[in-house]
């Protein structure tokens, strides 16, 4: 009886936050003047956002990937450093996230535009001969993004490379096998978890970003979340906004399935055969 009280509230929570707001925006999806119908999905199947979808996952996917290789280097180089040194970094990386997402985004505004820091310090070193298009792109939008996202890759690789146990890895070495295929058959399993855990946290926050794509790409590098701010605020078309929703949200769950086929993602919640 103490148990079903103590979970109530956590149930409660997620039927009235999670669960009944998802049900509304799924029925929605399917109305309109007349009652229910499909044609806000057979909307979706236009080109354009087609289009969008593809970029969006494109980006989201590029995000991904540059944040685990950055990341997993920085990540192993803090778990391994001794003193206080690696507290503080880490530190700092979780205060990181405490600052405006806006206020950040704005700063690669002053940093990346034609007459910003980066393109005068280019143009001063003789690098190059007029200013480079860094802004109002994808190249932009991928800077912002990356700077925005990286943390929650490196904070979620901690603790999987903290916990790495050295003896394996020298007990590898020591029965002959090369450092190349330490790496791949002792260390990369082991870190597996995190990578994967850092990896789905990251695409995910990367597909549904609004503000860094609109600021930084400029209009020219539309998401489908601006697609969403298009339909609710200048098409005021609540139900394809709902439609477009749902579809990402299944399209983004069938490639966290796929993801999970390959990657084993099953390890992270203890799952596999015993």
């Amino acid at each position: 009886m103490a148990t079903m009280v103590i979970l109530a509230v956590p149930l409660a929570a997620l039927l009235v936050l999670f669960i009944l707001p998802m049900l509304e925006l799924f029925w929605l999806s399917f109305s309109s003047k007349s009652g229910l119908t499909f044609a806000n999905y057979l909307e979706l199947s236009r080109p354009v956002y087609a289009s969008l979808t593809l970029y969006t996952f494109k980006i989201s996917l590029l995000i991904t990937l540059l944040c685990l290789l950055i990341g997993c280097p920085l990540a192993y180089f803090i778990a391994r450093i001794k003193g206080w040194l690696p507290h503080w970094i880490a530190l700092f990386l979780v205060m990181s996230l405490w600052l405006s997402i806006l206020t950040r985004t704005y700063g690669w505004v002053a940093l990346l535009q034609r007459n910003g820091v980066i393109n005068n310090l280019l143009l001063w070193a003789g690098i190059v001969d007029e200013p480079l298009p860094l802004l109002y792109n994808s190249f932009g939008v991928v800077v912002g993004m990356l700077h925005l996202l990286l943390p929650f890759m490196v904070i979620t690789l901690l603790p999987t490379f903290r916990a790495i146990d050295d003896s394996l890895i020298r007990a590898s070495l020591c029965l002959g096998a090369s450092p190349l295929r330490t790496f791949f058959k002792v260390f990369v399993p082991l870190t597996l978890p995190g990578v994967v855990a850092g990896s789905i946290l990251v695409f995910v926050l990367a597909i549904g970003y609004f503000v860094t794509p609109a600021i930084l790409g400029g209009g020219h590098s539309s998401t489908i979340a601006m697609a969403i701010k298009t339909q609710v605020l200048t098409l005021v078309d609540l139900p394809l906004a709902a439609a477009t929703s749902v579809t990402l949200l299944v399209i983004s769950i069938a490639a966290l399935l796929v993801y999970e086929k390959f990657s084993g993602v099953n390890r992270v919640f203890g799952g596999g055969t015993r």
